[in-house]
């Protein structure tokens, strides 16, 4: 990812330099191996992962200046580590215009649920091999905000605002992530032909509703939201299903421990790059 930034233009003192190599270490340095982790479960690739953070702690060190004028720390590297993930998945992405209202329109019943449920909790290992294997074959668009909401505990308007999209357009794509993580353990289910026979059908409306069991089971309703959305939910059995798998596929975030240390090459070499930028000892 490229910056079309003028470097001179700031005239940063070596004052402010050095302040903003404060700020570094106490507020972002931290956030190395939160990173790491997150980048690892969007990319599923340990050597990926690696170059996607250090790629963008060293864009962040580089180009450090900017934050005085346009942003915090926290948000300025934020932006570049998703910028570097699209960036990465822009030249392999194959679903960018599939219309996903299929998986809105794909029936559940509580048996499938409850077996689902049930095939989890008896598979100690399910939660890494099973659901690595199952996530890889989430389309990016999809998996992107679920990782960023599970692993890296961001609000849905945070992500909202990394991926400059409204709010609403989070909680379907976390719904639909969520619904297709279920459907591909069903042994009968074929993405690619549901893909095939969704592309000449008009949208469903139905997402407006189906993706506040997406919101509630994250809590994101306001109280009056909420108070809605349970007078729905006690008159459906098709609501009541919904919102049991938004749940049950949520638990399997829970714990995640693959690929949880970032290599130590990797943050010596990150430390020792922003102690020659900013002229820390």
């Amino acid at each position: 990812m490229a910056f079309n930034i003028n470097k001179n233009r700031f005239n940063t003192t070596k004052e402010e330099l050095s302040k903003l190599g404060s700020q570094f270490n106490s507020e972002t340095l931290p956030l190395l191996n939160k990173f790491y982790h997150t980048s690892f479960w969007i990319l599923l690739n340990k050597r990926a992962a690696k170059k996607i953070v250090k790629d963008t702690f060293l864009l962040a060190i580089e180009y450090c200046d900017k934050t005085k004028n346009d942003a915090d720390w926290n948000s300025w590297i934020h932006r570049i580590l998703l910028r570097n993930i699209s960036d990465f998945f822009s030249s392999v992405e194959s679903d960018i215009n599939t219309q996903f209202d299929f998986i809105d329109l794909m029936q559940t019943d509580l048996n499938e649920v409850d077996k689902f449920s049930g095939e989890v909790n008896l598979k100690k290992d399910f939660k890494e091999k099973e659901l690595i294997s199952i996530l890889e074959k989430i389309p990016f668009v999809l998996r992107a905000p679920i990782i960023l909401k599970e692993i890296h505990s961001l609000s849905y308007n945070s992500i909202a605002d990394l991926v400059d999209v409204p709010n609403g357009v989070i909680a379907t794509r976390i719904y639909r992530a969520r619904k297709l993580i279920f459907l591909f353990t069903r042994k009968n289910f074929n993405y690619e032909d549901q893909k095939k026979s969704s592309a000449d059908r008009h949208p469903n409306k139905i997402i407006f509703e189906l993706r506040k069991c997406a919101l509630s089971v994250d809590e994101e309703l306001s109280e009056k939201e909420k108070n809605e959305f349970n007078l729905l939910v006690n008159d459906s059995a098709k609501f009541q299903i919904e919102l049991l798998l938004q749940q049950k596929v949520k638990n399997l975030f829970k714990n995640l421990t693959s690929e949880n240390t970032i290599p130590g090459n990797l943050q010596t070499f990150i430390e020792k790059r922003a102690r020659k930028r900013f002229g820390s000892s």
